[in-house]
């Protein structure tokens, strides 16, 4: 693992750690960092893509943080507004476009 994979990896775990806070426990998002069975191992780019594919649902990780008014502790909010992260995500490019996306229609709704 690249050394920039282990901070994204570091801070996908505090986003973890925040939720946590809150009650909410994000079992399968921490699955994804750090378990050992590669059935559900991701890594952190693997994790933001898993995340990042298709469209959030009602109870959705995201949909649930910004109901919540937490919108900077999404992964799409990482990614978005932290342009450290995104040469992760060149190849494909769609990764930080839809981050970036899903942050605008969250503030626009809100």
């Amino acid at each position: 693992m690249l050394p920039l994979e282990k901070e994204l990896e570091t801070e996908l775990l505090a986003i973890y750690e925040k939720c946590s806070t809150m009650g909410y426990r994000r079992t399968r998002f921490k699955k994804m960092l750090t378990t050992s069975n590669p059935r559900f191992y991701k890594g952190p780019v693997g994790t933001v893509r898993h995340l990042m594919f298709g469209e959030p649902g009602p109870t959705s990780g995201f949909r649930r943080l910004v109901k919540a008014g937490r919108l900077t502790w999404t992964v799409e909010w990482l990614i978005a507004n932290n342009p450290r992260w995104q040469p992760l995500f060149q190849k494909p490019e769609w990764v930080v476009e839809k981050a970036k996306a899903r942050v605008r229609e969250a503030k626009a709704s809100n």
